[in-house]
C-alpha cells in the first residue's frame, strides 16, 4: 500500500473524530481543542502499541501507521497549516472596532508579546541555566494566544463586545509579532552554530532590530498591496462563490511564502494583513451573499487545519511523555510562571495606565482576571514548536527542549486553565444573574404569565371550551394580571431607563442588518452603522444614560478623518474625501432618521411594558431628542444640497424594488411559469440595474453655485453673465460647530456666504444670527481695517468664500459689483450703528 493511500485514511479518521467531538465540548462546555488534545494523545498511545503489537486490524490499523508517518513530516507544518489559521482570524474580525481599540490591542499584542518574551526567557534561563538566547527562543514560541476559550465567556456572560474585540485583535497581532521574533531568535541560534561570522555581526542588538522593523514593514506593505491586487480581480469572477474562494486562498499562501522566500520579509505579518486588507474591503465590493459564502469557506479551512495540527502535535507529546526528564518538567514550570506573570503584569500593571489616559475604556477587574487566566496557547504555539524542532539548523538538544517545552505548556493551558475557567467564572461571581438581570427576568415571567392567560381565555372563548380540568380562571384573568405584574421591578427609574436603553441599542443594530438583508443599505453603510451601534451598547453598559448622552454628543463631532478631508480641502483643494465624508453623512443621517422612527414604536410597544411607563417616557425623551438633532443636520444638508436626499432615497428604494422582483422571477421560474432562458435574461437586466445604482450619485461641492449665488441678495440683480463670473470666483467651506471663522483683530482677507447653517457675529456691543442667505466680512474687502467681530459657526455651516484677490480681479472688470456690494454695507453699516446706539 502506498504512503498516499495511508495518508488519506489518517485524515479521514482524524476528521471523523474531531467531528463527533464538537456537540462533546458543547456538553461539557470544554473548548474544543482540550477535546482534541485528550483524542490525539489517546491516538498516540493507541498508535504506537498497535504498530509495535503489528496487529492486523485492517483499514483501522492501516489509519494509525498513516498517522505514524505523518508525525515524521514537521517540515510542512508551518507553510501548510499557519496560513489558513492566521488569514481565518483576520478574516473574520471587525477592522473597524479593531480600530476604536487599537491602543489596548497594540498594548497586548506588542508589549505583552515583549515583555512575556523577556519573562519566560528570564525565569526559564534563571531556573534551568539554559542558554539566554535559546530561552528568548522559547519565549517567542509560547507568547502567542488562543483567544476562543475567554471570546465565548465573554459571549456568554454578555460582556461588552469590545472586549471580545481585544481578545482577538490580540491574538491576531501578537501571532505576527512573536513569530517575528521567532524568526529572529532562530537565525541568531543557527548562525552561531554554523560560526558564520556574518551571523555574528547580524546578531548584534541593533542589526536585530534592524532586520526585525524590514521584515514587519515590509511583509505589511506586501501583504496590503497583494490584498487590493485580489480585490480588484474579486468583483469581476461573478457569481462563482468557488472561484473567489480559489482567489483568496491563493493570496494566503502567496502572500506566504513570496514574502519569506522570495523578498525575505516577515510572511506572517503580510498574510496578517492581506486578510485585515480582505477585511476592510471585501464587504463593500462583494455581494452579501458572496461574502458570507466566503468566510463560511475558510471557517471551515481553519476548523480542518487547527484539528491537524492539534491532533497531530499532542502524538507527538504522547510519545515523548515517557521520555520526559526533570529538566523539561522544571522547564515547564517556569515558562508557566514566566508566561502568566508577564500577562498579569500587562493587564494589571499597563492596562490602567491606558485607562486613566481615555485611551481606552475602564475594563472592569473581574473580566481583565480572564483575559489572564484565559491566555490559553494553542496550534500557533504548536506549529512554532514542530517548526524549531525539525529546523536542522539548530543543536539537537534546542531543538527538543523548545518543542517538548512548548508542547508541554500548551497540554497545560488546556488541562488546567480551560477546564478551571469555569471555575474562576463562578469565584468571581460572572456566572450569576445581576440584580438588574434578575429583576427583568421577574418582571419576563410575570408578564409571560399573564399573556398566557389572556390567550388561553381568548381561545376557550372562541371555542367555546369547558374551564375544568385548566389551570386559569377566566374570570380572574383581570386579577392575575394586577398580581402577576409588579408596579416596578425593585428598580429605580435610572436602572430601568439603563435596561431600556440596552434593549434599544440592541435592536437599532437589529434594525440595520435587516436593512441590508432587504438590500437597502449597503455593505460599507451596514458595517459603519453596525459598528456604531456595538460601540454604543458598550457604552450604555458602562455608563448608562450619561454614556449615551456622552456618545450622542461625540458622534456628532467631526472624527478625525472629517478633519483630515476637511483639512485637505481647505489647504490643497482636494475634493474626494470631503466628499465623501459628507455622502456618507447624508446617508447615514437618512436611515438614522428611519430607524429612529421605528425604534419610538418599538419603546411603546415592547419596552414600556417591560421597564413601566415612567422609563418608556424618558425613554421617550431621550429618542426625541436625538431624531430632533438628526432632523436638524438633515434639514442643514440638504438646503445646501437640495435633491441630494431624494437621490439617495431613490437609490435605497430601487434597490428594495430590485430584491422583490428578483424573488418574484426565482418563485416563477420554481413554479414552470417561464423558463430557465427567460429567467436568466430578466436576472441579466436586473443586474444591469443593480450595477447602475451601486455608486452613489454625485454629491458636487460646488453645487451649482450660478443657482446659489442668485439666491443671496447681494447678487440678486446681477445679470446671468455676472452672477456666472462671480460663482467661478467662490470656493466651497464648511465650518465646524462652535468655529471661530473670523476673529477680532483678525487679517481682512474674505467675505463669506452662508449657503447652510447658521453663524453668529459676536461684536462688543451687540449679537447678530446670520442665515441662509446672508454674508459677512464685507467691509474688510473694502477696506484694510482689523476685522471687528467674532464670527462662530452655530452647527456644520457650509459658506462659499470670496477671496480679497480674487474679488480684486473681479471689480477691475465689473464696476458694478463694487458699486451694488458698497451700498449693501453701508446699509448694514447703518443698521449696525443704530441698533448699538438703541
Amino acid at each position: 500500500m502506498t504512503d498516499t493511500i495511508y495518508a488519506l485514511l489518517a485524515i479521514a479518521m482524524v476528521l471523523l473524530v474531531v467531528s463527533v467531538l464538537v456537540p462533546l465540548a458543547e456538553r461539557f462546555r470544554l473548548p474544543h481543542t482540550v477535546l482534541l488534545a485528550i483524542a490525539g494523545m489517546g491516538m498516540g498511545f493507541l498508535g504506537s502499541w498497535i504498530i509495535a503489537a503489528e496487529f492486523k486490524l485492517g483499514a483501522l490499523g492501516d489509519a494509525f501507521v498513516g498517522l505514524d508517518k505523518l508525525e515524521v513530516g514537521t517540515d510542512v507544518f508551518l507553510p501548510l497549516f499557519l496560513p489558513p489559521l492566521l488569514f481565518t482570524a483576520g478574516l473574520t474580525i471587525d477592522v473597524r472596532r479593531l480600530l476604536d481599540e487599537v491602543h489596548a490591542v497594540l498594548l497586548l499584542a506588542v508589549v505583552a508579546v515583549l515583555v512575556c518574551i523577556a519573562c519566560v526567557a528570564g525565569v526559564v534561563h534563571f531556573a534551568t541555566g539554559i542558554d539566554l538566547v535559546v530561552c528568548l527562543l522559547l519565549g517567542a514560541v509560547v507568547s502567542t494566544t488562543d483567544p476562543a476559550a475567554v471570546i465565548g465567556i465573554f459571549r456568554d456572560v454578555g460582556a461588552p463586545k469590545r472586549l471580545s474585540i481585544l481578545a482577538e485583535g490580540e491574538s491576531l497581532l501578537n501571532d505576527a509579532v512573536a513569530i517575528a521574533a521567532f524568526g529572529l531568535f532562530i537565525g541568531i541560534i543557527a548562525s552561531r552554530s554554523s560560526g558564520d561570522p556574518l551571523g555574528a555581526i547580524e546578531s548584534s542588538p541593533l542589526s536585530a532590530v534592524g532586520v526585525f522593523l524590514r521584515e514587519f514593514i515590509g511583509g505589511l506593505l506586501l501583504g496590503f498591496v497583494m490584498a487590493r491586487g485580489a480585490m480588484v480581480i474579486l468583483p469581476r469572477l461573478g457569481e462563482s462563490d468557488a472561484a473567489i474562494a480559489s482567489v483568496t486562498v491563493s493570496l494566503c499562501y502567496l502572500s506566504f511564502v513570496i514574502a519569506d522566500r522570495y523578498l525575505h520579509v516577515s510572511g506572517v505579518v503580510s498574510v496578517v494583513m492581506a486578510a485585515l486588507t480582505v477585511a476592510a474591503y471585501g464587504p463593500t465590493h462583494l455581494h452579501p451573499r458572496q461574502w458570507t459564502a466566503l468566510r463560511q469557506v475558510w471557517t471551515q479551512l481553519e476548523f480542518w487545519a487547527n484539528c491537524l495540527i492539534f491532533v497531530l502535535a499532542s502524538m507527538l507529546a504522547a510519545n515523548v511523555l515517557l521520555q520526559i526528564t526533570w529538566l523539561y518538567l522544571w522547564g515547564v514550570v517556569a515558562v508557566t510562571v514566566g508566561a502568566f506573570s508577564a500577562r498579569a503584569l500587562v493587564v494589571f500593571g499597563m492596562l490602567p495606565v491606558l485607562e486613566a489616559t481615555n485611551l481606552v475604556q475602564p475594563v472592569d477587574n473581574r473580566y481583565k482576571a480572564i483575559l489572564v487566566w484565559g491566555g490559553l496557547r494553542g496550534a500557533v504555539t504548536i506549529v512554532l514548536a514542530m517548526v524549531a524542532a525539525g529546523d536542522l539548523r539548530l543543536p539537537i538538544d534546542v531543538r527538543e527542549f523548545i518543542a517538548i517545552s512548548a508542547v508541554l505548556f500548551v497540554l497545560v493551558t488546556l488541562f488546567v486553565n480551560a477546564t478551571t475557567l469555569g471555575l474562576v467564572m463562578s469565584l468571581l461571581g460572572l456566572d450569576k444573574l445581576s440584580r438588574l438581570e434578575l429583576a427583568l427576568r421577574d418582571r419576563v415571567l410575570a408578564l409571560s404569565r399573564v399573556n398566557v392567560a389572556r390567550h388561553l381565555q381568548q381561545i376557550m372563548r372562541q371555542h367555546n371550551a369547558r374551564t375544568e380540568g385548566i389551570d386559569v380562571d377566566p374570570a380572574s384573568a383581570g386579577d392575575a394580571e394586577a398580581e402577576s405584574v409588579p408596579d416596578d421591578l425593585a428598580l429605580d427609574l435610572d436602572e430601568r431607563v439603563k435596561i431600556g436603553l440596552v434593549t434599544l441599542c440592541t435592536r437599532e443594530k437589529e434594525l440595520y442588518l435587516e436593512l441590508f438583508e432587504q438590500q437597502i443599505l449597503s455593505r460599507r453603510m451596514v458595517a459603519v452603522l453596525a459598528a456604531r451601534a456595538d460601540r454604543l451598547i458598550d457604552t450604555v453598559r458602562d455608563r448608562g444614560v450619561k454614556g449615551y448622552e456622552e456618545w450622542l454628543e461625540e458622534i456628532s463631532r467631526p472624527d478625525r478623518g472629517f478633519r483630515l478631508a476637511l483639512w485637505l480641502h481647505r489647504r490643497l483643494g482636494i475634493e474626494g474625501m470631503i466628499t465623501q465624508s459628507l455622502a456618507d453623512r447624508f446617508e447615514i443621517l437618512m436611515v438614522s432618521q428611519s430607524v429612529l422612527g421605528e425604534l419610538a414604536a418599538f419603546n411603546i410597544s415592547s419596552v414600556a411594558d417591560l421597564l413601566g411607563p415612567d422609563a418608556e417616557s424618558r425613554l421617550a425623551e431621550l429618542i426625541d431628542n436625538r431624531q430632533t438633532a438628526v432632523d436638524s443636520a438633515l434639514r442643514a444638508l440638504s438646503l445646501q444640497y437640495p435633491g441630494y436626499a431624494e437621490s439617495i432615497q431613490a437609490r435605497q428604494l430601487e434597490r428594495a424594488a430590485i430584491r422583490f422582483e428578483s424573488a418574484e422571477y426565482a418563485r416563477r421560474l420554481r413554479e414552470g411559469i417561464i423558463s430557465r432562458e427567460v429567467f436568466n435574461d430578466l436576472r441579466d437586466k436586473l443586474a444591469e440595474r443593480r450595477s447602475a445604482i451601486s455608486q452613489r450619485p454625485p454629491l458636487d461641492l460646488g453645487l451649482e453655485l450660478a443657482a446659489m449665488i442668485g439666491r443671496v441678495s447681494l447678487f440678486a440683480a446681477l445679470d446671468r453673465e455676472t452672477i456666472v463670473a462671480v460663482s467661478k470666483r467662490l470656493r466651497a467651506l464648511v465650518a465646524l460647530p462652535g468655529e471661530k471663522i473670523i476673529a477680532v483683530g483678525g487679517t481682512p482677507d474674505a467675505m463669506y456666504f452662508v449657503a447652510a447653517g447658521e453663524v453668529t457675529v459676536h461684536t462688543p456691543t451687540v449679537s447678530v444670527r446670520l442665515k441662509e442667505g446672508d454674508f459677512f466680512g464685507e467691509m474688510g474687502l473694502l477696506s484694510s481695517q482689523p476685522r471687528s467681530a467674532d464670527v462662530v459657526a452655530d452647527g456644520y455651516c457650509h459658506l462659499l468664500v470670496l477671496y480679497k484677490k480674487d474679488f480684486n480681479q473681479l471689480l477691475a472688470n465689473r464696476p458694478e459689483v463694487r458699486t451694488e456690494i458698497e451700498a449693501v454695507a453701508a446699509r448694514r453699516l447703518a443698521d449696525n450703528q443704530s441698533k448699538a446706539a438703541s
